[in-house]
């Protein structure tokens, strides 16, 4: 499972902040007008969903430098973007911890319930993010769910970590849990954990929920994540039995 966009709605407007950052910093060519140098923008910075944002933040001082551009460092466009997110998302959990807000409002629509009944079958789940580790063991904490994965909760140690991979962590359950390519289940929003899971052979559910409206399917993502590969497309968890009725039991 990942984690925004899949399991959880704490960062959700993260792709406007980042996109802002983009259009800040990203020269415009002679021949683009502005629709046209904001859609290069998202598209970009979406092909890299999934991986931690220090990626994305070195892509965007790459592009700057193509365009003729004098690039920060992604270090430094990574501590702007991660002050902007940090500031939106500490205010919707602190609405939480003072209980002016409900856990299941910062939830993919029915996934307590998905998890719980995965859980029950015995079915291992493993929450996977490129979310700092201490962000996302936290966040789950307080959403409610952390205990469905039984520790098996993974992501980058800090902002700046480039060794974190979602291939990585595949590789560690494969090898680690002695499962074949084809046991894995995938569940994510973004290409990365798509592509990666396909890779090996495993099956992947697009979550393409519309996350300024959760329950409703996103189109751009749909289409996204089946040109990546996805076997099946979900807006929400909400058929939860009818949904792992299906898959576990043909």
């Amino acid at each position: 499972m990942d984690w925004d966009g899949t399991t959880a709605l704490s960062r959700t407007g993260w792709s406007d902040i980042m996109l802002q950052i983009y259009l800040e910093h990203l020269p415009p060519t002679p021949e683009e007008d502005d629709a046209t140098r904001r859609a290069f923008a998202w598209a970009e910075l979406m092909r890299l969903n999934g991986r931690p944002s220090i990626h994305q933040m070195a892509h965007l001082a790459e592009l700057v430098r193509t365009r003729g551009g004098e690039p920060a460092q992604a270090l430094d466009y990574q501590a702007d973007f991660q002050q902007r997110l940090g500031d939106l998302v500490h205010a919707r959990l602190n609405e939480i911890r003072a209980g002016d807000r409900t856990p299941h409002t910062l939830l993919i629509p029915g996934v307590t319930d998905f998890l719980a009944i995965l859980h029950t079958r015995g079915i291992s789940l493993t929450l996977a993010s490129g979310t700092p580790l201490p962000q996302l063991r936290e966040e789950a904490e307080l959403l409610g769910v952390a205990q469905f994965f039984e520790g098996r909760i993974f992501g980058p140690t800090d902002t700046h970590d480039l060794q974190f991979s979602k291939r990585g962590v595949i590789a560690v359950l494969l090898q680690g849990g002695g499962l074949q390519g084809s046991e894995l289940l995938a569940f994510g929003d973004g290409p990365v954990e798509i592509s990666e899971t396909k890779a090996v052979g495993g099956l992947t559910v697009a979550v393409a929920s519309d996350e300024e409206n959760p329950g409703q399917l996103d189109e751009w993502k749909r289409e996204t994540l089946l040109l990546a590969g996805a076997d099946a497309v979900i807006a929400d968890y909400r058929d939860a039995a009818k949904f792992i009725a299906k898959l576990v039991e043909g």
